[in-house]
């Protein structure tokens, strides 16, 4: 897992999730809320096809790899639209921008579901009674999430990254928690497997979260992890046994694409970096 940075532009967000838009889904939301407190046979439903227009650029902010395992959706499974709080517990955040990153069935649907153990104070939620006033609604629509562009206007982008730290939410979210603060990375070659560890032991319920809830340290990703660290193992040795000027600055190009963003594991790679 890296960290990943939200581009927060008219052409990158469509209209439908920010300004006047984004109000009227905050009220359709809290409408149904509502009819559910008088009626609990009427669940608030959501519609999926919503979000899914946010994918293309999800995916592209995390280079077509899973937010959580950091595997190529290509090749592991295949990726979606991820409600990082989940929608059937933070009801009012189901269209919320700031609550989507793109991640692999797998992490998604297989392991984390509705799963999110908390350390804190619960996110808060806006305050529907079963007699909500209509007026009411229409007061806290745009008050219950942040507008994705709009970052500094009623329930502020700062607002939400300070309920989501008071929450102390165990499983990180990549744009708003920098995972090399949390976890580190331990090579086997006897069972040919690269296991995610707690970089300090009060982070171990962070890695232990991250195990049950997004499948971390699934057999699959620590052999596909070692495979990757191998490769980057042998470039660093390489590197610095080669006198050959010409060879050496090619192993030291590929030995940055590794680095990169873009490039599988990157996160296990930047930490191994200054090990050889």
């Amino acid at each position: 897992m890296i960290a990943l940075e939200r581009k927060r532009t008219a052409q990158a967000i469509n209209a439908k999730f920010r300004g006047s838009d984004k109000r009227e889904m905050d009220k359709e939301l809290m409408f149904a809320q509502r009819e559910f407190l008088n009626d609990p046979n009427k669940k608030v439903e959501f519609k999926s096809t919503f979000w899914k227009t946010a994918k293309p650029q999800l995916k592209k902010e995390s280079n077509g790899k899973c937010a959580y395992c950091e595997a190529n959706t290509e090749v592991v499974a295949h990726g979606d639209v991820e409600h990082y709080r989940p929608k059937s517990i933070y009801w009012w955040l189901a269209y919320t921008y700031d609550n989507y990153l793109y991640a692999c069935q797998i992490c998604n649907q297989t392991y984390k579901s509705n799963n999110f153990p908390i350390g804190g104070n619960q996110f808060p939620e806006p305050a529907i009674a079963s007699n909500t006033t209509d007026h009411k609604i229409e007061q806290l629509a745009g008050n219950i999430s942040p507008d994705p562009i709009d970052i500094a206007i009623n329930f502020t982008l700062q607002d939400y990254l300070d309920s989501h730290h008071r929450e102390e939410a165990l499983l990180l979210n990549p744009y708003f928690d920098d995972p090399k603060k949390y976890f580190a990375y331990e090579a086997d070659d006897t069972t040919e497997e690269v296991v995610i560890i707690a970089s300090n032991p009060k982070y171990a319920a962070h890695v232990k979260a991250a195990e049950d809830f997004y499948g971390i340290n699934r057999i699959e990703l620590k052999n596909f992890r070692y495979s990757v660290y191998k490769n980057f193992r042998a470039f660093k040795l390489a590197y610095n046994a080669l006198s050959d000027l010409s060879v050496k600055k090619e192993v030291k190009k590929q030995i940055e694409t590794m680095l990169t963003d873009k490039y599988l594991f990157a996160g296990m790679n930047r930490f191994f970096d200054s090990k050889f």
